[in-house]
């Protein structure tokens, strides 16, 4: 794939067209790194190649690439962790440090369903990438809808990531409808912004509000000769400003690091300190102190102090806080006790009189939302077009001639996802799909495949049943669990599963916990073996569904957003998600062929055709034969000192005629 890069020399455009791989190593070894001077720098161009033809640009191809940008991070440190989490996402082909060494380029590919690309399809593209990194990052990346003419400018990146076999989002040459990036749920309420301006993008309204309170400082301060007093006082006013104007004082004190004549001059603790003076100003006139007791406003300050600096939420799932800094360009991260410890020193720094238990009072208290990772998934994706069974799709990689796979498959996913959601807070997803295949057909694969790679932190198939309190921690932790090597499970877990299936919630005693503590449950299951025969408990296989495929196809992309949107579309609109009885019998009887078997005139019966039945010219097969083939079809059997004689009594006794030759015993048996 050939990219278009742009020679700017003296205000005149030269069109050069380069393979994607030797732009790469451009960028590695800082082949850029000499163009920028004055009136001469070179831009990439990753949509198209285009050429000069007497004199008029032409696209020679157009590339199914789109570019996303993040601009004016603070510092070099801020782009590498970014880029480190840009990387993790399965669509980033390329990803490299921006030539002003404060942005970041994502480059990703697409694919049209139906054509060629075009504006549409590239415009569906970005709309669809840019929702999926705002929300895996934390942050708005730049919003400008590019054209197959959009480029940026070239850099110098020593370590850039280039994955060439980065996964295509699938979008059409017709308009799609984009979630518009949300990057908190609903019941989580975000900054109290002034109203916007009008005709200005929410992003541009802030930063002119931002400006025209700096430049008023500025003019208002420009006869003062000192630099260090005339610093000072413009932050004083601008903290003053921005207040009057009803924008958030971490974000405002986080921009003045953006500025030159303030940035470069005072470091950020006594930037985010005058805007704290500023805004608690305001703050405590809300109250008369005088009636208030010091430990009461203590607990004020503290309150005002966190909810203006972080966000904070509790993923249900986890059980973890999880916190924001409410600045630019942060996603959530776990709120474990060095970060704790880092907000109650800061909380010092800024005046507060809190210390760790202050704090830990706060987080720890329902004053903190809920935050539900895999409803908050699902209900903020794209609409489904009501057409496609992209989960008929999925079922079908798995090659089997069972006739009720796709159907049966189909019910347990919108089970799945009605678990997430919490749709009927009496009945858990009772039913486990059981692959069955040879070792090496891509059942465990398949399984982990079913969650998109940034909700893998919610899948398991490392689980162990020998401890309740591992299961019931699982089933409220995880949203899908792979029982792998199902048959490795003893008879007496089997039972126990089978009681667990069908319970909504969990009741139990954490670990260093005091009390019973009662959990909702968003586990489902699914379980894979080797074994042809894993049932041993009769009584309980209706709660499985036993698919035995010797392939499964694990090649090409899952669309998981769609996948995903479609079930829960059909959830909205009513469709069953639960076996009704006739179809619970079906699935008895199904398994009857895949239940363990002890004894010899089972395994027997179900391997050969009964006496009465075996034709007259049928041949005799050595006994030796007979025990192997046993042995390989039933995990039960096995051959030790004396197998031999005991199953020829039974076979003889079963009626099957015998003959003696020099090698031992044979039998007068047909295969079923």
């Amino acid at each position: 794939m050939k990219i278009t890069i742009i020679n700017n020399e003296r205000n005149e455009k030269r069109y050069t067209r380069e393979e994607l791989d030797e732009f790469v190593s451009q960028l590695k070894d800082g082949t850029f790194s000499q163009h920028y001077v004055q009136d001469y720098y070179k831009e990439v161009c990753f949509a198209a190649e285009w050429m000069k033809q007497s004199g008029e640009l032409k696209a020679k191809s157009f590339n199914a690439l789109v570019l996303l940008s993040l601009e004016n991070l603070r510092n070099l440190a801020t782009v590498q962790e970014y880029k480190r989490l840009a990387t993790q996402q399965p669509y980033t082909q390329l990803c490299f440090l921006g030539h002003d060494g404060h942005s970041l380029r994502i480059v990703c590919p697409y694919a049209v369903s139906d054509g060629e690309p075009s504006e549409t399809a590239l415009l569906n593209a970005f709309r669809k990438l840019h929702y999926i990194y705002s929300s895996q990052l934390g942050t708005t990346l730049v919003e400008t809808e590019p054209t197959f003419l959009s480029c940026c400018m070239t850099s110098y990146d020593p370590q850039p990531f280039y994955n060439p076999s980065a996964i295509a989002v699938t979008v059409s040459n017709e308009p799609e409808e984009s979630p518009e990036f949300r990057p908190m749920q609903e019941n989580i309420s975000d900054y109290n912004w002034p109203e916007e301006i009008p005709g200005l993008t929410v992003h541009e309204s802030r930063l002119r509000r931002f400006h025209d309170c700096l430049n008023v400082a500025i003019e208002t301060h420009r006869d003062i000769k000192e630099d260090e007093m005339f610093t000072d006082a413009v932050l004083e006013q601008l903290a003053d400003g921005c207040r009057q104007m009803g924008l958030p004082q971490a974000w405002c004190a986080r921009m003045c690091t953006f500025i030159p004549m303030l940035g470069g001059i005072k470091n950020q603790e006594t930037i985010e300190a005058v805007f704290q003076t500023a805004y608690l100003r305001e703050t405590l006139k809300t109250f008369p102190l005088k009636y208030i007791r010091p430990s009461a406003l203590l607990t004020y300050k503290t309150e005002a102090y966190m909810k203006e600096h972080y966000t904070l939420r509790l993923n249900v799932m986890t059980g973890t806080p999880e916190y924001r800094l409410n600045a630019v360009g942060y996603g959530f991260w776990p709120l474990d006790q060095a970060a704790r410890n880092t907000m109650a020193i800061k909380a010092l720094k800024a005046g507060v009189e809190s210390w760790d238990k202050d704090l830990n009072r706060y987080i720890d208290s329902n004053l903190i939302p809920k935050y539900y990772p895999m409803e908050d998934y699902i209900k903020h994706l794209p609409k489904w077009n009501g057409k496609t069974d992209y989960v008929g799709e999925l079922a079908r990689r798995v090659k089997t001639d069972n006739p009720y796979w796709e159907s049966d498959f189909h019910t347990w996913m919108l089970s799945m996802v009605a678990q997430w959601l919490g749709k009927d807070r009496q009945h858990g997803n009772a039913i486990v799909p059981l692959l069955i295949g040879p070792q090496g057909s891509g059942k465990t694969t398949f399984c982990k495949r079913l969650l998109p790679g940034y909700l893998q932190i919610y899948f398991n198939d490392r689980i162990s049943m020998k401890s309740d309190n591992d299961i019931f921690i699982a089933m409220s932790s995880y949203a899908l669990i792979n029982i792998d090597e199902f048959d490795a499970m003893s008879k007496s877990q089997q039972p126990i599963l089978k009681y667990l299936l069908s319970k909504h919630d969990v009741k139990f005693r954490p670990p260093y916990g005091k009390t019973m503590e009662e959990r909702q449950r968003f586990a489902s299951f699914i379980a894979t073996t080797n074994n042809r025969r894993p049932l041993v408990d009769p009584t309980g296989s209706r709660r499985f569904i036993c698919v035995y495929a010797d392939e499964i196809d694990n090649d090409g992309n899952i669309y998981y957003d769609k996948l995903y949107s479609q079930l829960y579309a059909e959830l909205q609109e009513g469709r069953r998600y639960w076996f009704e009885d006739e179809e619970n019998a079906r699935i008895i009887q199904q398994n009857e062929s895949f239940q363990q078997v002890s004894s010899y005139e089972q395994m027997i019966a179900l391997t050969y055709l009964s006496p009465d039945d075996t034709p007259e010219d049928a041949e005799f097969i050595p006994l030796q034969s007979i025990m192997k083939r046993l042995e390989k079809m039933f995990p039960t059997f096995t051959i030790k000192k004396g197998t031999d004689v005991e199953l020829g009594k039974r076979l003889s006794k079963m009626g099957y005629e015998r003959k003696r030759n020099n090698k031992g015993s044979a039998f007068k048996v047909e295969g079923i």
